[in-house]
C-alpha cells in the first residue's frame, strides 16, 4: 500500500474513533454528571439528591471523590447511611441506634467514636440508595474553570468542527459529482 494512502487511511480510522469516543461521553457520561449536578442542587429528580464526599469518614465503604446518592424515606432504621444536615453541611453516617421513633445516633465508618448530637428525622436529607465511587472528584473538577473548557466546551466544540468538516466533505464530493456531470453531459459540436 502506498505510504501516502495509508496515512490518509490510519488518519481517517482516528478521526472516527474520536468521533464515536465523543458519541459515548455526550450520550453516556453527560447525562450521567448532569443528572449528578442537577441532583446536587434540587431533589426535583425523584426526590433525589446526590452529594461529593468530602471525607474519609466513611472510608472504605464511601471514599473520598465518590457521589451518594440519597432518596427520602418513610422509615430509617440501624445500618442505613442517610445524609443529614448538621449546622452549615451535609453529613454522609450510618445509623448505629436508633433512639426513639425519631431520633438517630450515627457515626462514619470510619470513626471512632459515635457523632456528639443525635440526628433528627426532620434533619434527615434521605437515605442512601446508590454510590457512584471517584465520580465526585471530577464532578468537582468540572465546577473549575479548566474543567468545564476541558470537559464541557472542549468535546462540544470538537464535536462541531468534526461536523463542519464532514458537511464540507460532502459539499466537496457533490461539487466534483457535478462538475464530473458537466464535463461529460457536453455534447462535442
Amino acid at each position: 500500500m502506498n505510504t501516502r494512502k495509508h496515512i490518509k487511511k490510519t488518519g481517517q480510522i482516528s478521526l472516527k474513533g474520536v468521533n464515536i469516543l465523543l458519541t459515548i461521553v455526550v450520550l453516556i457520561i453527560l447525562p450521567l454528571v448532569v443528572f449528578t449536578l442537577i441532583s446536587s442542587k434540587t431533589n426535583k429528580l425523584g426526590g433525589i439528591k446526590s452529594f461529593v464526599v468530602l471525607t474519609g469518614s466513611m472510608t472504605p465503604n464511601l471514599n473520598v471523590g465518590s457521589v451518594v446518592f440519597t432518596k427520602p424515606n418513610p422509615s430509617y432504621t440501624k445500618g442505613d447511611v442517610i445524609a443529614f444536615k448538621s449546622a452549615d453541611r451535609t453529613i454522609t453516617h450510618r445509623i448505629i441506634e436508633v433512639k426513639g421513633a425519631k431520633t438517630f445516633v450515627t457515626k462514619g465508618d470510619a470513626n471512632n467514636a459515635a457523632d456528639s448530637d443525635p440526628v433528627s428525622e426532620n434533619k434527615i436529607v434521605g437515605k442512601q440508595i446508590f454510590y457512584i465511587p471517584y465520580l465526585g472528584k471530577f464532578i468537582v473538577f468540572l465546577s473549575t474553570v479548566q474543567g468545564f473548557l476541558l470537559f464541557i466546551a472542549g468535546p462540544i466544540i470538537v464535536f462541531v468542527i468534526f461536523e463542519l468538516w464532514n458537511i464540507k466533505k460532502e459539499m466537496e464530493k457533490q461539487i466534483e459529482a457535478r462538475v464530473f456531470k458537466e464535463m461529460f453531459a457536453k455534447k462535442p459540436q
